[in-house]
């Protein structure tokens, strides 16, 4: 009888374990499709929203369009599209050197700063830093707000095109912040491969544009 009881409860707990390992399948199947499908969502939005700002820049006549989220959440990555329209141009190579610099001007908390470890405000936080009193006209590593973005660009005579960032905000404390997207043109209209651009806190922006931006 005691061997007949084991060989049972050794079957019972073999058909548990197979049920248990055939819903944990179930399940982790149906998350990575709930998570491809996501995906795939969040690509296909970025690919409205690419098209929308491309057709901007094209026909609107906008130097500079932008898709920064209103909201956006520490350590989570957020996608964005610029878009960059070029109005000059250069007769020796067809195009022009552009730059990308996202400033953050202040946090509408007073006493808080963009710049916590070093207490400092109106820093940049991406692309290349061409601004005020601290630029360097050097890419920003050290306080990026990005995961991956793309400061310098080429832009072929009288065209535009966009340009996908993913921003990632850390180190930071939740507020509102205020921002500023600059685009500079390189001054002798060179393109990339001959740019030497000026820096500092006389240089006028080719583009410019503000906006908030609530960090939770």
């Amino acid at each position: 009888m005691k061997k007949k009881a084991a060989l049972e409860l050794s079957i019972t707990a073999i058909v548990v374990l197979i049920i248990a390992i055939t819903v944990l399948g179930l399940g982790i199947g149906f998350i990575k499709k709930q998570f491809g499908a996501g995906t795939k969502l969040v690509e296909a939005q970025l690919g409205e929203i690419r098209e929308q700002i491309r057709n901007q820049i094209k026909t609107g006549g906008e130097l500079l369009v932008f898709n920064f989220p209103d909201e956006v959440s520490i350590g989570k990555p957020a996608g964005i599209v610029i878009g960059v329209r070029n109005n000059d141009a250069n007769p020796e190579s067809g195009e022009i050197c552009f730059r990308v610099e996202i400033k953050c001007k202040t946090p509408f908390t007073p006493g808080a700063f963009c710049d916590p470890v070093n207490m400092r405000n109106n820093v940049a936080v991406g692309g290349f830093a061409m601004t005020g009193e601290d630029a360097d006209g050097q890419a920003v590593t050290t306080n990026s707000w990005f995961r991956s973005i793309l400061g310098q660009f080429d832009l072929r005579n009288y065209e535009g095109d966009v340009y996908d960032a993913i921003l990632l905000v850390r180190g930071v404390k939740p507020d509102l912040y205020a921002m500023e997207v600059n685009v500079f043109q390189e001054p002798n209209k060179h393109s990339c491969s001959n740019a030497d651009f000026n820096y500092g806190p006389d240089v006028i922006p080719y583009a410019s544009k503000t906006f908030t931006l609530n960090v939770v």
